[in-house]
């Protein structure tokens, strides 16, 4: 029930598309189904997605609903305490996981495929019926938390906040998911509830069940464990900034071993006609130790042990970033190494060889997938939460008919000065800064 903050949004340049049979239902309180049979499994999973996060919160309330799905697990009406509903998760062999995102929040667990029903009860049950028993033991443990992404001062040293606050400033996405110290101490449970009732209803919500299923029987289970969630409405979003004309940088000292830089472009949505190719330049670049950025950067001049290539994507923008952990002396050498490949990006021949091995990676992926039913039904679930189910399908094929000139231009669409916004947390050495900050300059022309 502890949160995990995912910083890659809807669907990561890591992801997969799976393509096997979903069938999606839409019940009478608005609430979307997703099912997808795997007769082969012995495990089923059920996810409760709520199209609630950060995002959907201010200044003053910013960290409720981490504290929401906190407190859903202190106990519902069925049981007591939050004991007793983990003891009855794992009586059907399951786990109960909360997380809250930017974007979203989850409720799941798997389940043997005999206890589908009990896994789809209890879920019901947790978000319907809360108790919010025990809010000051979970208080201290929500402040703990919160804790440890500052540092002693109170300073925020957690990188992806750091970078999501330069990013997107006092909008939603660019809020700390955990919220503050103060908000967390002026909440009530009537807030709580009043949040819950808002959000947390059937025109906003995703339920998804992946495994050994029978669908009209899973069918008949949801509409009896989830037919008292009303079916409300799906919440205005503000739009996000445009990006800055100018780069922006920003830089946490905090006492560490090494340094964490991210450098963050924007990019586009899923539903954008460039997303596919920004999928496959990420993979091209940094997916996999025999990858463009890794073979030079680390086997070649062992700037870092590893660093990573990704894009970030919410329901209306998205991010490309990279992220690398360095020795505080070499931080600008990596960000200048980094904004080279960059800029060679939109310049690159990716040989045959080169896109057949990373496609095939991507299938392969796909493949797999189809061995885990949490994969499935996170899948499945957060694509039909955001409304990119058609976009997610097509992913797959799109991807296998790219030519490098494609990715290519969007390399150059992508990796601009307009937007870049540069983070790092950690102990520079002496002047390293500054010789970032100039690097970027440079670079930017």
């Amino acid at each position: 029930m502890r949160s995990n903050r995912q910083r890659r949004g809807i669907a990561t340049a890591n992801g997969t598309t799976p393509q096997p049979t979903v069938i999606r239902h839409l019940m009478d309180n608005g609430l979307a189904l997703v099912l997808c049979p795997r007769r082969h499994l012995s495990q089923a999973y059920v996810a409760f997605y709520g199209g609630v996060g950060s995002r959907n919160e201010s200044l003053v309330n910013n960290g409720m609903t981490h504290v929401l799905e906190h407190m859903l697990f202190r106990g519902t009406s069925q049981f007591p305490d939050a004991t007793a509903l983990n003891a009855a998760a794992e009586d059907f062999g399951g786990f109960l996981e909360g997380a809250t995102y930017r974007d979203h929040i989850l409720f799941a667990t798997g389940c043997h495929k005999s206890a589908v029903g009990d896994a789809i009860g209890i879920l019901g049950d947790l978000v319907q019926t809360p108790r919010y028993r025990a809010f000051e033991i979970e208080r201290n443990i929500l402040r703990e938390e919160l804790l440890e992404t500052r540092d002693a001062s109170g300073r925020m040293v957690d990188l992806d906040n750091i970078a999501h606050s330069a990013i997107f400033g006092g909008h939603g996405l660019g809020l700390p998911i955990e919220g503050t110290l103060d908000n967390l101490e002026a909440l009530t449970i009537r807030d709580l509830e009043e949040h819950r009732r808002t959000f947390i209803v059937g025109a906003n919500s995703v339920l998804s069940v992946a495994g050994p299923i029978d669908t009209d029987r899973v069918i008949k289970q949801v509409a009896a464990a989830f037919g008292g969630l009303p079916q409300g409405q799906s919440p205005l979003l503000e739009q996000p900034p445009a990006p800055k004309p100018e780069p922006l940088m920003r830089y946490v000292r905090d006492a560490s071993s090494q340094v964490d830089l991210r450098l963050s472009f924007r990019a586009v949505p899923v539903h954008d006609p460039e997303y596919p190719a920004l999928v496959m330049l990420a993979r091209l670049l940094a997916d996999g130790l025999a990858s463009r950025m890794h073979a030079e950067l680390v086997d070649r001049r062992g700037l870092a042990y590893a660093l990573h290539a990704g894009l970030s994507t919410y329901g209306d923008c998205g991010l490309f970033e990279f992220e690398v952990s360095v020795a505080p002396n070499r931080a600008a050498e990596a960000v200048k190494s980094i904004l080279q490949f960059a800029r060679a990006a939109g310049r690159f021949r990716f040989s045959d060889d080169e896109l057949l091995r990373t496609c095939r990676r991507y299938r392969y992926g796909i493949e797999f997938m189809h061995d885990s039913p949490a994969d499935l039904a996170s899948w499945y679930g957060r694509a039909t939460l955001f409304g990119v189910e058609r976009e997610m399908a097509a992913l797959g094929g799109q991807i296998k008919r790219l030519e490098d000139a494609s990715i290519r231009r969007a390399a150059r669409n992508v990796f601009r000065g307009e937007g870049l916004v540069v983070t790092a947390a950690g102990e520079l050495a002496r002047g390293e800064w500054l010789r970032i900050k100039d690097t970027v300059h440079e670079w930017v022309g």
